[in-house]
């Protein structure tokens, strides 16, 4: 079942806009994660679709029929939250089994929903226990059980796993995603995390500053920033965002040292790059040679996260090979050595260069490729 968002907005007061003008198609049977940080609206987009709160502005489908004022009953979807609330008292059979009682489902079609739905979270043998006597992984796969057995096909999912430790985050993310391309579903999943956006989804909106800032695929989302809000936010360690200037010909100047070939004449106005750590290249100085200092230094198994600072005392994330060694008070030189994202003073993005890159004036390679 598809979802469509025609321009929604809420507010809460009088031109106190929580959210503002969100559209956004959601094919049947895909994966539709919403991310961004704590107070952007994911969960309020959420619960507006659900029914739970109501739409102040625009227009809400499902399946190709409006259903912006349809009591959430009649919207024909399942919500499971992040608190998971499980009924401390009901067997996880019970639990599975009470939205189906409500309705008021014959007996034996409850029985063959709760069976089937239990059996696909692999919770058979923990049927007849009560949710204190469960982790928080298998207390997470009866919530979604009990989404399974309603069978409808739209599941609506906030932070469902942010309360489960690391590594099990990392099994239900892959359970969770099984699921969903078994049954079927459409699923709609809000996330501070974009690490799970990223692993999950098919598609992704970014929200931030209660308005969107991209929808697109992960690879999308990653290789083709519409802004520097979601250059940053996604990645890790995080992008650098570097001030540039136009300097020469076709040239930017970072940090007062990296100099950066454009493919074209640029208005002289100020600028931001972006240089994900791993496009940049470190290598060891003396004093004399050097535009970087190392401040910390993370190890990360296969390699090193440097935090260092420029010359000009910009700070800067970086990626070395594990092999080396660094310590804090190290003298560095940073080159150019991979892909540049182009934002403007708005934080819009212009172009992205490939190669074309100049090192304290010596020409290194100046073929570019630019993708808009």
């Amino acid at each position: 079942m598809a979802i469509e968002l025609n321009a929604l907005g809420k507010e809460y007061t009088a031109g106190n806009w929580v959210l503002e003008n969100v559209s956004a198609h959601i094919n049947s049977g895909e994966f539709f994660a919403i991310v961004g940080p704590s107070g952007c609206g994911k969960s309020t987009l959420l619960r507006m679709i659900a029914g739970l709160i109501p739409i102040s502005a625009g227009e809400l489908k499902i399946d190709d029929q409006v259903a912006t004022n349809l009591p959430p009953k009649d919207r024909k979807l399942t919500m499971v939250f992040q608190s998971y609330a499980l009924f401390p008292f009901l067997s996880v059979s019970d639990n599975v089994a009470f939205g189906l009682k409500a309705r008021k489902f014959p007996a034996a079609e409850i029985k063959e929903r709760v069976d089937r739905a239990i059996d696909l979270v692999n919770l058979n043998e923990f049927k007849d226990r009560k949710p204190r006597d469960l982790s928080g992984g298998q207390r997470q796969r009866v919530a979604l059980a009990r989404a399974i057995a309603s069978d409808v096909k739209i599941c609506l999912m906030d932070e469902p796993l942010s309360n489960l430790d690391a590594q099990l985050r990392i099994k239900m993310r892959t359970e969770l995603r099984n699921l969903q391309r078994e049954l079927g579903l459409t699923v709609i999943y809000v996330t501070h995390d974009q690490v799970e956006a990223m692993t999950m989804a098919d598609h992704i909106m970014v929200l931030h500053n209660h308005a969107i800032q991209q929808i697109g695929t992960p690879l999308e989302i990653y290789n083709q920033p519409a802004n520097t809000f979601v250059a940053s936010f996604f990645g890790t360690p995080r992008m650098n965002l570097l001030p540039a200037r136009v300097v020469g010909d076709r040239e930017l100047l970072l940090a007062d040292t990296l100099r950066l070939a454009v493919p074209s004449d640029l208005p002289v106005a100020d600028y931001v790059v972006g240089l994900r750590p791993n496009a940049l290249r470190v290598m060891r100085a003396s004093a004399d040679a050097a535009n970087a200092q190392v401040k910390t230094v993370e190890y990360l198994g296969s390699d090193i996260l440097l935090e260092a600072q420029m010359a000009d005392g910009t700070p800067i994330e970086l990626m070395t090979a594990a092999e080396e060694s660094y310590q804090v008070g190290d003298r560095l030189t940073v080159a150019l050595a991979g892909k540049a994202y182009v934002f403007n003073h708005a934080g819009q993005a212009q172009f992205i260069v490939e190669g074309g890159v100049h090192h304290g004036g010596n020409d290194v390679n100046t073929k570019a490729a630019v993708h808009a």
